[in-house]
């Protein structure tokens, strides 16, 4: 043989499972050749046909080979994409990470809003007689109007004898009336170092108070609270409005 080395060859074959097994099966059948040609069954193999196994033995190697190499190029081609890919992954974990953070923060930014939205959100579900109603209160629908008309003395005590008047008749807005001023009585205290409006918040099943207490159901006495229609409050401590309740 003269393209190929025959100790490459002999290597290759010995490192190659199904080609070492393919010579193995061929040398047992040489043997049986050759105990059958010692029996005069058939002919010795001549030249020609040596030569021909020959060739066709280094063509299977040569094609072994450049199908390996083929199957290395793209098992590192599969790796290089895998490499990239996890790069590629890396980026997006960073990326989702900010804006992960960069959503936290906005939330937080959020929250400082969500009372307001919320206190507007309980204004415009009022009735619309009920609207009319506090429009000497709030003369304005943005956001700054509506807290500065509500953040104020008069305005507090007019809410609240509004609340009054919708649970005298049994109005379900009290109840939204009531979140409306323990919402501006917050914001009111935050002028003074100490509050100086404080609610009266009765909890259902407490004793009734006749000193903070007022039941607005006629005609009858009751002995413990089983409903807050309209929280009360004081000023300074002295008490200006007892809590409405059933």
């Amino acid at each position: 043989m003269t393209n190929m080395d025959m100790e490459s060859i002999r290597q290759f074959i010995l490192n190659d499972e199904e080609i070492r097994n393919y010579f193995l099966s061929l040398a047992g059948k040489e043997n049986s050749g050759q105990s059958a040609r010692r029996t005069g069954e058939f002919p010795d193999r001549n030249p020609v046909q040596q030569a021909s196994h020959e060739n066709e033995l280094e063509n299977y190697v040569r094609r072994a080979e450049q199908e390996n190499a083929a199957l290395r190029r793209e098992l590192r081609a599969a790796q290089e994409h895998a490499a990239a890919l996890e790069k590629e992954c890396g980026r997006l974990r960073e990326a989702a990470s900010q804006a992960e953070a960069q959503r936290n923060a906005a939330a937080e930014r959020l929250a400082v809003f969500e009372p307001i939205r919320s206190a507007m959100k309980i204004y415009r579900s009022l009735d619309e007689k009920s609207k009319a109603a506090t429009k000497n209160i709030f003369r304005s629908a943005s956001p700054d109007g509506f807290i500065s008309c509500g953040a104020q003395k008069d305005s507090l005590a007019n809410l609240w004898d509004y609340g009054r008047t919708l649970a005298a008749y049994g109005s379900e807005d009290c109840l939204k009336i009531d979140r409306l001023f323990g919402y501006f009585v917050s914001l009111y205290n935050l002028n003074f170092e100490q509050p100086v409006y404080t609610l009266i918040e009765p909890q259902t099943g407490d004793r009734f108070d006749e000193d903070v207490h007022v039941c607005l159901t006629r005609g009858k006495r009751i002995a413990s609270v089983s409903g807050v229609l309209l929280r009360g409050y004081r000023v300074n401590g002295k008490t200006v409005n007892k809590a409405l309740v059933k």
